[in-house]
């Protein structure tokens, strides 16, 4: 590791939300010009500030899904791009098809009333 000490630098932040505090920590790069008397620090999105709600670049939100509700049978997850909605029904809980076919309206009629009250742009927002 080598140390150097910079005595009298001019600084640029360039911060996702708040300016840093004294004591502080946050991740990002430190760029410097090619004469070495001008430095940029440049704030990067991690997962510790992601979750603070602060913004900046997020690689293939498609890929971040968030759980949006579950049900006893089942859970509905959403991403930057689609909702997925998944159902896990042990055999041992129908005796046949129009069983089968009951738990399952069951479950979509809940899902359905707590997607009428969910804020889809605020949820999508939030993926990352």
């Amino acid at each position: 590791m080598k140390t150097q000490n910079y005595l009298c630098i001019d600084l640029r932040t360039e911060m996702l939300q708040s300016d840093i505090q004294t004591g502080e920590t946050r991740n990002g790069t430190l760029i410097v010009d090619e004469a070495g008397e001008h430095f940029t620090f440049k704030e990067t999105r991690t997962r510790t500030n992601r979750t603070a709600g602060h913004l900046g670049h997020c690689p293939h939100p498609e890929l971040h899904w968030r759980v949006l509700d579950r049900t006893k049978h089942g859970r509905a997850t959403l991403n930057s791009r689609h909702v997925k909605v998944e159902f896990y029904i042990h055999h041992d809980e129908y005796q046949d098809g129009a069983d089968l076919a009951d738990i399952l309206a069951r479950e979509i009629e809940t899902f359905g009333e707590q997607f009428c009250e969910t804020n889809f742009k605020e949820e999508v927002s939030k993926c990352c």
